[in-house]
């Protein structure tokens, strides 16, 4: 499978669980994909991981990385103003942004299982 083939068919898995897809051929032999969508409560989410040379396995492990790392308990501490509510955006109830974060880690893992039950 050529390189442009890989995006194609990445992007293809990432659409199909509800993100958009960026895909940028740093040169040849590293492709970074932004993958970006909205949260339930609209928050527009998205996350970085990369694919050196054509090793889809690297991309995997990239996302994988990036899902253990992730704190949806941190993640929420950004959107909590000065006044202990939602700012630029976020819910209004702590309990809500940290819901959503907790979805948005639930949507890392989808997307993370789906390559894995196609490339692995």
């Amino acid at each position: 499978m050529t390189t442009e083939e890989q995006i194609q068919r990445i992007t293809d898995i990432a659409q199909e669980k509800g993100w958009s897809v960026n895909a940028e051929d740093k040169n040849e032999t590293r492709v970074l994909f932004e993958f970006q969508r909205y949260t339930k409560y609209g928050q527009d989410f998205l996350f970085n991981a990369d694919m050196q040379g054509e090793d889809i396995d690297s991309l995997i492990a990239s996302v994988k990385e990036y899902y253990e790392g992730f704190d949806p308990d941190y993640e929420a501490y950004l959107w909590i103003g000065d006044d202990g509510h939602g700012k630029n955006g976020a819910p209004y109830h702590i309990k809500d942004i940290v819901a959503d974060m907790e979805d948005a880690e639930e949507q890392i893992y989808e997307l993370l299982q789906a390559f894995e039950m196609e490339f692995l």
